[in-house]
């Protein structure tokens, strides 16, 4: 059903994901749809963290860490949160990152959030790369510039699509990730949790084409400049984890490392760079695609409306 999706082929929806998940952060509930003999749909829970879980509250599988959200089905399946929790036995759901093409299945959520690709040029990273200088030659010129200088200043660059160092080349970008957070005051920082930086570890052992782990490293001499850790599902890259080194960050590390994997990215049967949710300028200077991410709390049967209302009174006093 993942292979054959026009609309939901994510890697967060794959078993290999789910099977990840389970092992790092707890087990997994899948809901199974049936229609006669035929199973039409799939939706991969996970309890939430705390004691509202242990009361019921489901989360989508990898809770905060999952770029996607929402039913693996087949065309023309419909069903309503409602009806969907009841028959399931889940009294309360939240969810973040369900994309805008759900609605095709009747899932709907609110506090639409932009989410922004770049579908690569049919032609290749390059010929992709000179469209875009048409398109904004300041954008391409300085990250040329940029480039030129870094190696200027440091020495050559090597670029790794695929991290011949997988492990130490891990360690550090979660190592870098986490700096980050601390220097921005980031302190749910996703990759603070031990838990969640297994999680990646896990994924890197994975064979699966459906979630494939993508550790691109940029690196001049034995530094790494910056790194992207992702997931590729078919023919999309999940850009789920891209740091840079900060004593870098006047030659815009992160953009240049962009630009090596949208070149590379064909070669390794990549046709387009989903950012996953969020809006921001560094994430607009590459994309040509936008789409909306909804989120919601949606609930069943009297457990589930108090669930939902410890969860809301939660929200108001943390803001």
């Amino acid at each position: 059903m993942l292979r054959e999706s026009a609309t939901s082929r994510w890697a967060f929806l794959s078993p290999t994901y789910a099977e990840a998940a389970t092992i790092t952060l707890g087990p997994v509930d899948v809901l199974l749809f049936w229609q006669s003999d035929e199973l039409v749909g799939v939706m991969p829970l996970q309890r939430a963290s705390g004691w509202l879980g242990r009361m019921g509250m489901r989360e989508p599988v990898g809770r905060h860490m999952t770029d996607y959200f929402g039913l693996l089905a087949r065309p023309g399946l419909q069903l309503d949160w409602r009806s969907l929790l009841l028959k399931a036995g889940v009294p309360c759901l939240y969810f973040t990152h369900l994309d805008e093409s759900q609605s095709a299945h009747g899932l709907k959520g609110d506090s639409p959030k932009s989410g922004l690709r770049t579908c690569i040029h049919p032609a290749g990273g390059e010929a992709h790369w000179e469209w875009l200088r048409t398109r904004d030659k300041k954008l391409v010129s300085d990250t040329e510039r940029r480039e030129r200088k870094l190696v200027t200043e440091h020495g050559p660059l090597l670029f790794e699509m695929q991290s011949t160092s997988p492990v130490l080349d891990l360690e550090s970008l979660i190592s870098l990730k986490n700096a980050q957070y601390r220097r921005t005051g980031h302190e749910g920082g996703a990759l603070l949790d031990p838990a969640n930086a297994c999680l990646l570890s896990r994924l890197m052992a994975s064979q699966d084409t459906n979630c494939q782990p993508r550790l691109s490293v940029l690196r001049c001499g034995e530094q790494v400049v910056a790194g992207h850790f992702g997931l590729q599902c078919g023919p999309l890259l999940h850009y789920w984890f891209p740091v840079y080194d900060n004593q870098f960050s006047a030659y815009s590390p992160g953009r240049i490392l962009y630009r090596y994997i949208l070149l590379a990215a064909p070669a390794h049967g990549i046709t387009c760079i989903d950012r996953g949710e969020g809006d921001s300028p560094s994430k607009r200077d590459f994309a040509n695609e936008e789409h909306l991410f909804f989120r919601g709390l949606v609930s069943s049967g009297v457990r589930g409306q108090i669930l939902s209302f410890i969860q809301r009174l939660k929200w108001r006093f943390s803001a």
